[in-house]
């Protein structure tokens, strides 16, 4: 029957409202009861482990299938390598006030241990580790060898509390020093041997170790172990050429193998010096070895700061720091080493917290953690905003607010078109001085 027809049936029009009503309540229906799921579900993601008054970070970090792939320690203790493994950074020169300056703020911040430096390497060095070792710090102070008897004595008398002994164990490294396997066996059980027996806190670092012969890392560690006693095995991937999964794997495994405590050591060639670190703890390791900032040879050592920061926020673990001194810690080391910091390093960079896009500034002056997973003030750093091509009015509003500056809204927009121009022209940002010289030339110099 065409349409037309049925529009001249009797009570039509009465059925086909009704029928038009009944859908739009079930559509109103709908819509409340996916508007309650949804708030619903909004405010469970809202409270948790994730959430804090300062920060908020994902919720599916603590996924009870993802936590359960966790075997963190009760709490990660620290070892610091900064005044050692940082100042092999090429370049840096450390003087002995500069490091007991370091030492002491580390010691400030929370950090269990402090490898204070190698004191057979020169008199300075010597005299730079004995002269923190006295300093009555509640950090342990460490010292790091060769497997040298001559090293261990020195490091004796410093009066450290402990020390890392290296020794070659992966192939590549084996070829450089032209070791054999019974070589290496041999020297890590005498001087590990002598260490103990001279009540040091010892612990054995097998250099290269993610690219060692995991039948060598077996005989070398177990003879260890057996002959030597060594308080813990540092895991270590020297050149930072090891997975996240390989390198926690490699943890897991060694793990099986030896009843000492495990500790993990590694680099940032490949940018996964961090996530390295994290893995080897997830699968049993008990101690990171850190560097301020992350620096150290070529690409540098897991850094300090994002390991201590990933573990208690991302990852929910025991982790007791002073976070506020973070950015003074991370000022202080760069200041002492002269070796610049990328200013959007994660943590403690000058422009981490740094905003320049008007649309960007719009928001998070609204909602600070709409912009970001964590506020400055944890780690002691501080918001900011950046004037130039990409700014908006916000980004002038703050500014002005910042310096205590008046303007309507007619002058904001004249000194948002000026510094705009500005930031073009000189292919930069506007500074506060040449800042206020565009506020002066709009509203005049009564406020400035």
């Amino acid at each position: 029957m065409p349409i037309a027809s049925l529009l001249i049936l009797p009570g039509f029009h009465t059925h086909w409202n009704s029928f038009l009503d009944s859908r739009t309540k079930i559509g109103k229906t709908f819509k409340m009861q996916t508007e309650v799921s949804f708030e619903s579900s909004s405010k469970k993601i809202e409270a948790g482990p994730w959430v804090g008054k300062n920060y908020w970070v994902s919720h599916f970090n603590f996924d009870p299938t993802v936590v359960s792939r966790f075997h963190f320690p009760d709490e990660v203790i620290f070892h610091d390598v900064t005044l050692r493994d940082g100042e092999q950074t090429p370049g840096v020169v450390l003087r002995t006030n500069e490091k007991v300056e370091i030492a002491r703020k580390l010691d400030e911040v929370g950090v269990h241990r402090i490898e204070a430096g190698m004191p057979v390497v020169s008199k300075e060095d010597f005299d730079a580790v004995k002269k923190i070792a006295h300093l009555g710090l509640q950090s342990k102070v460490f010292a790091f060898s060769r497997l040298v008897r001559e090293d261990i004595e020195t490091a004796l008398r410093c009066d450290v509390d402990g020390i890392i002994c290296e020794g070659p164990v992966g192939v590549p490294k084996l070829k450089q020093f032209n070791w054999t396997y019974d070589q290496v066996v041999e020297r890590a059980v005498d001087a590990i041997d002598f260490a103990k027996k001279h009540g040091l806190w010892t612990s054995f670092f097998g250099v290269d170790g993610t690219r060692a012969d995991f039948e060598f890392t077996k005989e070398i560690l177990g003879a260890v172990s057996k002959e030597a006693h060594p308080d813990s095995f540092v895991i270590v991937d020297t050149f930072g050429c090891a997975t996240p999964e390989g390198f926690g794997e490699f943890v897991r495994q060694v793990k099986e193998i030896v009843k000492e405590p495990l500790e993990v050591h590694t680099h940032n060639d490949f940018g996964l010096g961090v996530a390295d670190a994290i893995s080897g703890l997830m699968n049993g390791g008990v101690a990171v070895h850190t560097s301020v900032n992350g620096i150290g040879e070529r690409s540098g050592n897991a850094s300090f700061e994002e390991v201590a920061m990933s573990l208690k926020f991302l990852y929910g673990q025991k982790v007791r720091f002073d976070f506020s001194k973070f950015k003074e810690l991370s000022r202080l080391v760069q200041r002492d080493t002269m070796f610049p910091l990328a200013p959007n390093k994660p943590i403690v960079g000058d422009r981490v917290f740094t905003r320049e896009a008007g649309i960007s500034i719009a928001g998070w002056m609204k909602y600070h953690l709409g912009s970001e997973a964590y506020l400055p003030e944890i780690v002691g750093n501080n918001h900011g905003v950046f004037l130039g091509k990409k700014s908006g009015r916000h980004s002038v509003e703050w500014k002005l607010k910042e310096l205590g500056l008046p303007a309507t809204e007619e002058q904001m927009e004249e000194i948002l078109v000026e510094v705009k121009k500005r930031s073009e022209e000189t292919k930069a940002n506007v500074d506060d001085l040449e800042f206020k010289k565009i506020y002066e030339s709009v509203v005049g110099s009564n406020y400035v």
